[in-house]
């Protein structure tokens, strides 16, 4: 002898539907940065600043000048 299951297919009758999932919205384009553009990591930045460094003699206090210069160059070649 057969028996019917009493359980139906889809959700229960009052159950609400699961809500939708949240959309993360792209925040707006910074003024004067083109779509698209590079921005080194600052780890990136950090190791050629070193390399700048490293060739311009090692001197003292220039550390935001070669990070700003770094981070210049890095910007305008892209990628690697």
């Amino acid at each position: 002898m057969a028996t019917q299951s009493n359980s139906k297919s889809g959700p229960s009758k009052g159950a609400k539907p699961a809500p939708a999932p949240a959309v993360k919205a792209t925040p707006p384009a910074k003024p004067g940065k083109a779509k698209g553009s590079y921005e080194p990591t600052q780890e990136e930045i950090g190791i050629r600043a070193h390399q700048i460094w490293l060739s311009e003699g090692c001197q003292e206090g220039s550390d935001l000048d070669n990070w700003l210069r770094a981070e210049k160059e890095l910007r305008s070649q892209g990628p690697r």
